[in-house]
């Protein structure tokens, strides 16, 4: 059960990531970083949607917080590589 916790955080920061620094370093725009990185807890949201509706799950609401946790860990990335460069 733990072990699947850190796979939605992980997935969430990955797919924040992906979106968000292409977005970040093409515009240098801090809100465009920063709204991308919702991309993640979208992400968890469909895929809790899809558990739910189409393979006979439960949606379950601390896997989907997980994934959003790993997207504010993405918001935090781009925030630090936005003022670190000064």
């Amino acid at each position: 059960m733990k072990n699947d916790k850190i796979k939605h955080i992980v997935a969430g920061l990955g797919i924040a990531l992906v979106v968000a620094l292409p977005c970040w370093l093409e515009t240098q725009n801090l809100f465009a970083g920063l709204w991308a990185c919702l991309a993640g807890a979208i992400a968890g949201g469909v895929k809790e949607f899809t558990d739910n509706k189409h393979d006979g799950g439960e949606w379950d609401w601390a896997d989907f917080g997980c994934t959003a946790i790993g997207a504010v860990l993405a918001v935090v990335v781009i925030l630090a590589m936005h003022f670190a460069k000064g």
